[in-house]
């Protein structure tokens, strides 16, 4: 189960259908190369961007640690720039394209007239802002409260649910291809951590790689989150 929120840690829900569309109709689109920053850390972001393809990084650097970045990642159909618009204030997380990426903005100005203007957008705004906010909390609390090879679990469980992916028999493969850096920031270990996971489970029959392609069996995943095999919400 969920820790303290109903929200994914780590990884953003997808944002309601009439949110992404008014993103698309009144918004600026922009694209980045894999490596781009798209908010520098410490400086204040006047927009609120939809993700369209790619995907971003919202990092903090962890200073004379092995452990050099945690970061959650950010998808297509999610926001980012939520705390800016709902601080007003500049950030300490930075954001970058891990992929090459495209996004589409919105002001923080046209978001609060259509806000202000029309009641059912602002509840469905608030619930979205909301969510990415218990994002973060609850990969916080995913992080002190689970050991690390729970977390990676959890990590591809999310990422089968919230594409919705079917089974074949009992395998499930990974919608996205993350490296074993990528997995070791989201969760906060090491690379050489998530490779001895991943060994593990292959030698337990749970895990296989085919290319860039990863497959998990549902045995992995039971018991370690709220949803079960041929049961995808």
């Amino acid at each position: 189960m969920r820790i303290r929120h109903t929200a994914f840690p780590w990884i953003r829900s997808k944002a309601d259908r009439e949110i992404q569309q008014i993103f698309l109709d009144q918004g600026k689109p922009r694209r980045f190369s894999k490596g781009a920053c798209i908010i520098p850390a410490g400086e204040f972001y006047p927009h609120i961007a939809i993700v369209m393809s790619g995907m971003l990084s919202k990092s903090f650097e962890v200073r004379e640690s092995s452990k050099d970045q945690a970061m959650s990642i950010i998808l297509p159909g999610a926001t980012l720039g939520d705390s800016f618009f709902m601080s007003c204030r500049a950030s300490n997380l930075a954001v970058h394209a891990l992929r090459e990426s495209a996004i589409v903005e919105l002001s923080h100005e046209f978001i609060e007239k259509k806000m202000g203007s029309d009641p059912a957008f602002f509840r469905k705004m608030m619930n979205h802002l909301m969510l990415d906010m218990e994002s973060d909390l609850e990969g916080l609390a995913t992080l002190i409260a689970r050991s690390h090879e729970e977390c990676l679990k959890v990590l591809m469980k999310i990422l089968v649910v919230r594409d919705m992916v079917q089974p074949d028999g009992e395998w499930y493969q990974l919608p996205i291809y993350l490296s074993h850096s990528e997995m070791s920031r989201i969760i906060y270990t090491t690379p050489l951590t998530v490779n001895r996971f991943l060994l593990a489970w292959k030698k337990e029959g749970l895990y296989f790689r085919r290319g860039n392609h990863r497959f998990f069996n549902y045995r992995l995943f039971e018991n370690i989150y709220d949803w079960k095999h041929g049961e995808v919400t």
